[in-house]
């Protein structure tokens, strides 16, 4: 009897654990999404009390999905002080893009070794859904298109502590350009241009064409935000930057 007690209390805790963990997941989303839609703009204060009640979760949740989305580097949390959303200067841009950089040219040189005809199907399938997004006009999922055609090459590299690193480097800078787009410093129409050549060189395996074009592909859209000239005074005054 005391088994089957034991063993009924463990099934319903492990229920709970996974609606608790759904629930998570799910406000984890919604915040995301409203940080690269601008509603929680870069240097927004996010309270566990508010999230909590406007959400309709527990404020445990809502620390939860706050934790998650710093491991992602999109928010900075204090002790005793609060949870804001991050906002970059130029000098965390620059270091930033540099890293990326440097990894996913690794990571493209190492997947163009190991790509197959169905990896570039699929990749081809991510950028038609990028495609999609942005003759949608839809900033969000345009980002998380971008996100998951890049995430698909760094996995293809066959190393996963790579892919990760790459992922928490890049989607901050990700954020930041989906909030550019929203401002309208950058078009959206160009985005799926800048990725063909990345095929393109992939399919070469020529480690100097994948270098190139992943270099300036991980460079290109940051570089006028690398320092504190005119495009990043902009930045500053529509409050998407840090000085």
């Amino acid at each position: 009897m005391l088994y089957c007690v034991n063993s009924k209390m463990a099934k319903n805790r492990t229920q709970s654990e996974a609606v608790n963990g759904s629930r998570s997941e799910g406000v984890t989303a919604r915040l995301r999404a409203a940080i690269f839609e601008g509603k929680y703009p870069p240097g927004t204060p996010l309270r566990e009390i508010r999230l909590a009640r406007e959400l309709e979760v527990s404020q445990a949740t809502v620390r939860e999905s706050l934790q998650k989305l710093e491991n992602a580097g999109l928010v900075a949390r204090v002790p005793n002080v609060g949870t804001t959303v991050v906002r970059l200067t130029p000098h965390d841009i620059r270091e930033r893009v540099e890293l990326r950089a440097e990894l996913e040219v690794w990571a493209a040189k190492k997947a163009a070794r190991r790509m197959t005809a169905e990896h570039y199907e699929e990749l081809a399938r991510k950028l038609e859904a990028l495609s999609a997004a942005v003759e949608s006009d839809k900033y969000y999922e345009a980002a998380q298109s971008d996100l998951a055609f890049h995430r698909y090459i760094w996995q293809c590299s066959g190393n996963q502590t790579l892919a990760s690193t790459l992922e928490h480097v890049t989607v901050p800078l990700l954020a930041f350009v989906s909030l550019l787009r929203h401002s309208g410093f950058e078009h959206l129409p160009d985005v799926v241009a800048a990725h063909e050549p990345l095929i393109e060189a992939l399919h070469t395996q020529d480690d100097e064409q994948i270098e190139k074009a992943f270099r300036e592909g991980a460079t290109k859209s940051y570089r006028e935000f690398m320092d504190a000239g005119g495009a990043s005074r902009r930045a500053f005054a529509f409050g998407l930057m840090e000085a």
